[in-house]
Protein backbone atom coordinates (compact mmCIF):
# COMPACT_ATOMS: atom_id res chain seq x y z
CA UNK A 1 0.00 0.00 0.00
CA UNK A 2 2.86 2.41 0.81
CA UNK A 3 4.40 1.93 -2.64
CA UNK A 4 1.02 2.48 -4.30
CA UNK A 5 0.31 5.56 -2.22
CA UNK A 6 3.65 7.10 -3.13
CA UNK A 7 3.03 6.42 -6.81
CA UNK A 8 -0.47 7.87 -6.50
CA UNK A 9 0.81 11.03 -4.86
CA UNK A 10 3.43 11.47 -7.58
CA UNK A 11 0.82 10.97 -10.32
CA UNK A 12 -1.53 13.53 -8.77
CA UNK A 13 1.31 16.00 -8.42
CA UNK A 14 2.42 15.50 -12.03
CA UNK A 15 -1.14 16.00 -13.25
CA UNK A 16 -1.66 19.09 -11.03
CA UNK A 17 -4.66 17.25 -9.62
CA UNK A 18 -5.77 17.31 -6.00
CA UNK A 19 -7.05 14.15 -4.33
CA UNK A 20 -10.35 15.93 -3.71
CA UNK A 21 -10.90 16.05 -7.48
CA UNK A 22 -10.91 12.26 -7.80
CA UNK A 23 -14.21 10.56 -8.58
CA UNK A 24 -12.78 7.03 -8.44
CA UNK A 25 -9.65 5.18 -7.39
CA UNK A 26 -9.13 1.94 -9.34
CA UNK A 27 -6.42 -0.30 -7.87
CA UNK A 28 -4.85 -3.57 -8.96
CA UNK A 29 -2.34 -5.88 -7.28
CA UNK A 30 -1.42 -9.55 -7.41
CA UNK A 31 0.20 -9.51 -3.96
CA UNK A 32 -2.35 -7.60 -1.83
CA UNK A 33 -4.55 -10.17 -0.04
CA UNK A 34 -5.60 -8.19 3.05
CA UNK A 35 -8.66 -6.23 4.14
CA UNK A 36 -9.53 -3.43 3.68
CA UNK A 37 -8.85 -3.70 -0.04
CA UNK A 38 -5.94 -1.89 -1.65
CA UNK A 39 -8.26 0.69 -3.24
CA UNK A 40 -9.88 1.41 0.13
CA UNK A 41 -6.49 1.82 1.82
CA UNK A 42 -5.30 4.13 -0.96
CA UNK A 43 -8.52 6.14 -0.61
CA UNK A 44 -7.71 6.79 3.05
CA UNK A 45 -4.01 7.43 2.45
CA UNK A 46 -4.61 9.90 -0.38
CA UNK A 47 -7.36 11.70 1.60
CA UNK A 48 -9.93 11.40 -1.17
CA UNK A 49 -13.44 12.66 -0.47
CA UNK A 50 -16.19 10.33 0.82
CA UNK A 51 -18.09 10.17 -2.46
CA UNK A 52 -14.99 9.13 -4.37
CA UNK A 53 -15.44 5.46 -5.25
CA UNK A 54 -12.77 2.82 -4.59
CA UNK A 55 -12.56 -0.38 -6.62
CA UNK A 56 -10.08 -3.24 -6.95
CA UNK A 57 -9.71 -5.17 -10.21
CA UNK A 58 -7.75 -8.36 -10.83
CA UNK A 59 -5.85 -9.83 -13.74
CA UNK A 60 -2.32 -10.05 -12.26
CA UNK A 61 0.06 -8.89 -15.01
CA UNK A 62 -2.96 -7.71 -17.03
CA UNK A 63 -4.22 -5.67 -14.06
CA UNK A 64 -3.14 -2.25 -15.32
CA UNK A 65 -4.95 -2.65 -18.63
CA UNK A 66 -8.06 -3.94 -16.84
CA UNK A 67 -7.95 -0.93 -14.51
CA UNK A 68 -7.47 1.53 -17.37
CA UNK A 69 -10.40 -0.05 -19.23
CA UNK A 70 -12.62 0.40 -16.16
CA UNK A 71 -11.48 4.01 -15.82
CA UNK A 72 -12.21 4.69 -19.48
CA UNK A 73 -15.69 3.15 -19.13
CA UNK A 74 -16.51 5.26 -16.07
CA UNK A 75 -15.44 8.42 -17.85
CA UNK A 76 -17.11 7.48 -21.12
CA UNK A 77 -20.43 6.89 -19.34
CA UNK A 78 -20.12 10.28 -17.59
CA UNK A 79 -20.05 8.53 -14.21
CA UNK A 80 -16.67 10.12 -13.54
CA UNK A 81 -14.48 12.93 -14.76
CA UNK A 82 -11.18 12.12 -12.99
CA UNK A 83 -9.95 8.63 -12.06
CA UNK A 84 -6.71 7.52 -10.40
CA UNK A 85 -5.42 4.14 -11.57
CA UNK A 86 -2.87 2.60 -9.19
CA UNK A 87 -0.98 -0.70 -9.17
CA UNK A 88 1.28 -2.02 -6.40
CA UNK A 89 3.10 -5.32 -5.95
CA UNK A 90 5.40 -6.51 -3.15
CA UNK A 91 6.55 -9.97 -4.25
CA UNK A 92 9.45 -10.01 -1.78
CA UNK A 93 6.99 -10.62 1.08
CA UNK A 94 5.24 -13.61 -0.48
CA UNK A 95 7.69 -15.31 -2.87
CA UNK A 96 10.23 -16.04 -0.15
CA UNK A 97 12.72 -18.97 -0.26
CA UNK A 98 10.75 -20.84 2.39
CA UNK A 99 7.55 -20.72 0.37
CA UNK A 100 8.67 -21.10 -3.25
CA UNK A 101 11.78 -22.22 -5.11
CA UNK A 102 14.40 -19.50 -5.11
CA UNK A 103 14.74 -19.46 -8.90
CA UNK A 104 11.03 -18.68 -9.24
CA UNK A 105 10.94 -15.96 -6.59
CA UNK A 106 14.05 -14.41 -8.12
CA UNK A 107 12.11 -13.56 -11.29
CA UNK A 108 9.90 -11.04 -9.50
CA UNK A 109 10.46 -7.62 -7.98
CA UNK A 110 8.54 -4.98 -6.02
CA UNK A 111 7.04 -1.93 -7.68
CA UNK A 112 4.09 0.39 -8.18
CA UNK A 113 2.64 2.69 -10.81
CA UNK A 114 -0.10 5.31 -10.93
CA UNK A 115 -1.83 7.36 -13.59
CA UNK A 116 -4.52 10.04 -13.65
CA UNK A 117 -7.19 9.50 -16.30
CA UNK A 118 -9.44 12.44 -17.15
CA UNK A 119 -12.23 13.20 -19.57
CA UNK A 120 -10.85 14.85 -22.70
CA UNK A 121 -12.26 18.31 -22.03
CA UNK A 122 -10.80 18.24 -18.49
CA UNK A 123 -7.34 16.91 -19.40
CA UNK A 124 -4.17 18.86 -20.08
CA UNK A 125 -4.06 18.59 -23.88
CA UNK A 126 -0.42 19.70 -23.99
CA UNK A 127 1.03 16.97 -21.79
CA UNK A 128 -1.58 14.24 -21.88
CA UNK A 129 -2.12 11.14 -23.99
CA UNK A 130 -5.47 9.89 -25.23
CA UNK A 131 -6.39 6.23 -24.55
CA UNK A 132 -7.61 4.26 -27.55
CA UNK A 133 -9.88 1.23 -27.70
CA UNK A 134 -9.19 -1.91 -25.69
CA UNK A 135 -9.07 -5.51 -26.85
CA UNK A 136 -9.08 -8.50 -24.50
CA UNK A 137 -9.20 -12.28 -24.67
CA UNK A 138 -8.17 -15.53 -23.02
CA UNK A 139 -6.22 -18.53 -24.37
CA UNK A 140 -7.55 -21.31 -22.17
CA UNK A 141 -5.12 -24.05 -23.20
CA UNK A 142 -2.39 -22.32 -21.17
CA UNK A 143 -4.51 -22.00 -18.03
CA UNK A 144 -2.49 -24.61 -16.14
CA UNK A 145 0.96 -23.38 -17.22
CA UNK A 146 1.29 -21.27 -14.07
CA UNK A 147 -0.71 -21.82 -10.89
CA UNK A 148 0.02 -20.64 -7.35
CA UNK A 149 -2.17 -21.92 -4.50
CA UNK A 150 -1.92 -21.29 -0.73
CA UNK A 151 -1.21 -24.42 1.33
CA UNK A 152 -2.48 -25.08 4.84
CA UNK A 153 1.04 -25.03 6.26
CA UNK A 154 1.61 -21.48 5.02
CA UNK A 155 3.60 -22.49 1.96
CA UNK A 156 2.68 -22.08 -1.67
CA UNK A 157 1.91 -24.87 -4.10
CA UNK A 158 3.48 -23.85 -7.39
CA UNK A 159 3.05 -25.15 -10.91
CA UNK A 160 5.24 -23.34 -13.42
CA UNK A 161 5.88 -24.56 -16.96
CA UNK A 162 8.43 -21.96 -17.97
CA UNK A 163 9.08 -23.34 -21.46
CA UNK A 164 5.41 -23.38 -22.42
CA UNK A 165 4.85 -19.94 -20.95
CA UNK A 166 7.84 -18.50 -22.80
CA UNK A 167 6.57 -19.74 -26.15
CA UNK A 168 3.04 -18.58 -25.40
CA UNK A 169 4.15 -15.15 -24.16
CA UNK A 170 6.16 -14.27 -27.26
CA UNK A 171 3.55 -15.61 -29.68
CA UNK A 172 0.57 -14.05 -27.95
CA UNK A 173 2.17 -10.65 -27.26
CA UNK A 174 3.11 -10.35 -30.94
CA UNK A 175 -0.49 -11.19 -31.87
CA UNK A 176 -1.79 -8.55 -29.46
CA UNK A 177 0.55 -5.94 -30.93
CA UNK A 178 -0.62 -6.94 -34.42
CA UNK A 179 -4.25 -6.59 -33.34
CA UNK A 180 -3.59 -3.18 -31.74
CA UNK A 181 -1.81 -2.11 -34.94
CA UNK A 182 -4.82 -3.15 -37.05
CA UNK A 183 -7.43 -1.66 -34.71
CA UNK A 184 -5.62 1.67 -34.32
CA UNK A 185 -4.40 2.02 -37.89
CA UNK A 186 -0.97 2.95 -36.49
CA UNK A 187 2.00 1.07 -38.04
CA UNK A 188 4.24 -0.43 -35.37
CA UNK A 189 7.25 1.16 -37.06
CA UNK A 190 5.89 4.60 -36.11
CA UNK A 191 5.31 3.74 -32.44
CA UNK A 192 7.51 5.56 -29.95
CA UNK A 193 7.34 2.97 -27.18
CA UNK A 194 5.93 -0.44 -26.34
CA UNK A 195 4.73 -0.79 -22.73
CA UNK A 196 4.36 -4.56 -22.56
CA UNK A 197 4.56 -7.43 -20.15
CA UNK A 198 8.24 -8.23 -19.54
CA UNK A 199 8.77 -11.75 -18.13
CA UNK A 200 12.56 -11.39 -18.32
CA UNK A 201 15.21 -9.57 -20.42
CA UNK A 202 15.79 -12.51 -22.79
CA UNK A 203 12.13 -12.78 -23.72
CA UNK A 204 11.89 -9.01 -24.12
CA UNK A 205 14.71 -9.14 -26.70
CA UNK A 206 13.00 -12.04 -28.49
CA UNK A 207 9.70 -10.15 -28.55
CA UNK A 208 11.29 -7.10 -30.17
CA UNK A 209 12.86 -9.37 -32.79
CA UNK A 210 9.58 -11.22 -33.37
CA UNK A 211 7.78 -7.90 -33.85
CA UNK A 212 10.45 -6.58 -36.21
CA UNK A 213 11.08 -3.41 -34.22
CA UNK A 214 14.08 -2.01 -32.38
CA UNK A 215 14.63 -3.33 -28.87
CA UNK A 216 15.18 0.29 -27.81
CA UNK A 217 11.43 0.88 -28.20
CA UNK A 218 10.81 -1.42 -25.20
CA UNK A 219 11.76 0.30 -21.90
CA UNK A 220 14.02 -2.34 -20.28
CA UNK A 221 12.44 -2.27 -16.82
CA UNK A 222 12.82 -6.01 -16.16
CA UNK A 223 16.62 -5.86 -16.55
CA UNK A 224 17.00 -4.05 -13.26
CA UNK A 225 13.68 -4.66 -11.47
CA UNK A 226 12.54 -8.14 -12.51
CA UNK A 227 8.95 -9.01 -13.34
CA UNK A 228 6.76 -6.54 -11.44
CA UNK A 229 3.49 -8.39 -12.05
CA UNK A 230 0.56 -5.97 -12.08
CA UNK A 231 2.99 -3.03 -12.11
CA UNK A 232 5.12 -4.26 -15.02
CA UNK A 233 3.21 -2.49 -17.79
CA UNK A 234 2.80 0.55 -15.57
CA UNK A 235 6.52 0.91 -14.98
CA UNK A 236 7.20 0.47 -18.71
CA UNK A 237 4.49 2.99 -19.59
CA UNK A 238 5.92 5.49 -17.11
CA UNK A 239 9.34 5.13 -18.73
CA UNK A 240 7.85 5.61 -22.22
CA UNK A 241 5.95 8.71 -21.09
CA UNK A 242 9.09 10.17 -19.53
CA UNK A 243 10.89 9.83 -22.85
CA UNK A 244 7.95 11.41 -24.68
CA UNK A 245 7.79 14.32 -22.22
CA UNK A 246 11.24 15.45 -23.38
CA UNK A 247 9.96 15.91 -26.95
CA UNK A 248 7.97 18.72 -28.49
CA UNK A 249 4.22 17.93 -28.57
CA UNK A 250 4.28 17.44 -32.34
CA UNK A 251 7.09 14.93 -32.09
CA UNK A 252 5.48 12.60 -29.55
CA UNK A 253 4.76 9.22 -31.09
CA UNK A 254 2.01 6.75 -30.14
CA UNK A 255 2.55 4.16 -27.42
CA UNK A 256 1.30 0.57 -27.62
CA UNK A 257 0.29 -1.36 -24.48
CA UNK A 258 0.13 -5.16 -24.48
CA UNK A 259 0.12 -7.62 -21.62
CA UNK A 260 -0.66 -11.14 -20.49
CA UNK A 261 -2.02 -12.57 -17.26
CA UNK A 262 -2.31 -16.11 -15.85
CA UNK A 263 -5.05 -17.94 -17.59
CA UNK A 264 -3.75 -17.02 -20.29
CA UNK A 265 -5.45 -13.61 -20.28
CA UNK A 266 -4.34 -11.02 -22.79
CA UNK A 267 -5.14 -7.43 -23.66
CA UNK A 268 -3.93 -4.34 -25.45
CA UNK A 269 -4.60 -0.72 -26.31
CA UNK A 270 -2.78 2.33 -27.60
CA UNK A 271 -2.11 5.90 -26.54
CA UNK A 272 -1.80 8.94 -28.81
CA UNK A 273 -0.55 12.38 -27.90
CA UNK A 274 -3.43 14.79 -27.22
Amino acid sequence: MILGARAGEEALRAASCGAQELDWIIASSETHHNYPSLAAQLHSRLLARENCGAMDVGGACLGLLNALAVAQSLIGSRAAQTVAVVTADVHSRSLTPGRVAGEFGGLFGDGASAFVVRRGDAANSTLGYRIGEFLFGCVGQYAAAIQVVDKKDGGLELQFDGEALSRAAITRLEKVITAVEARSGIPRASVGGFATHQPNPRLLTLLAKQCGVSGDAFPPVCRTSGNLGTSMCGAALHAALQIAAKLEPGGRKPIFLASLGPGLLFGGTWLTSS
